[in-house]
């Protein structure tokens, strides 16, 4: 075995910065998070990516009657699901969710036999940019490892 010393001032130098750079993350994550909640917006705007399951017949007339049909299917008030979407970062890292009761039950869907209070079925309707497996969206992934390689390049030229 022999060993490779790389004595190079400029280099040795770049790389202490990048190093110093990369250590604190805070800003990417703080970017990363405004991402996934531009992200989840665009959701909101398309109804889902991909298209999520239309409302049952019975939702609509439900909603017709109280005035919030025709409409977009997971915005029926301005207080709503939509609007309830927050971030956090810290350090090592973003975050996106709602404290709305029935969030879950809308990413993810729910079976009126697990949740009696429930009218019916509900399918799950992915409004975070992640699917019930934790897999992020295409449009996400790619937005996210993007961010990750601008802040590694800006990194890499300090």
């Amino acid at each position: 075995m022999f060993t490779v010393e790389l004595e190079h001032q400029h280099l040795q130098q770049t790389l202490r910065k990048v190093e110093s750079a990369i250590g604190d993350l805070t800003p990417l994550m703080h970017s990363l998070a405004a991402e996934l909640a531009s992200q989840t917006e665009e959701n909101f705007d398309q109804e889902g990516r991909p298209q999520w399951p239309e409302l049952t017949d019975t939702t609509t007339e439900r909603r017709a009657k109280h005035g919030n049909w025709p409409g977009k299917i997971l915005q029926v008030s301005a207080a709503g699901l939509a609007a309830s979407i927050t971030t956090h970062a810290t350090d090592s890292s973003a975050l996106v969710g709602s404290n709305k009761p029935y969030a879950a039950m809308m990413q993810f869907g729910g079976d009126q036999a697990e949740f009696p209070n429930l009218w019916g079925d509900i399918p799950g309707r992915p409004y975070l940019a992640m699917d019930a497996e934790g897999n992020l969206q295409p449009d996400a992934e790619k937005a996210i490892l993007d961010l990750v390689l601008a802040h590694l390049e800006k990194a890499a030229r300090l």
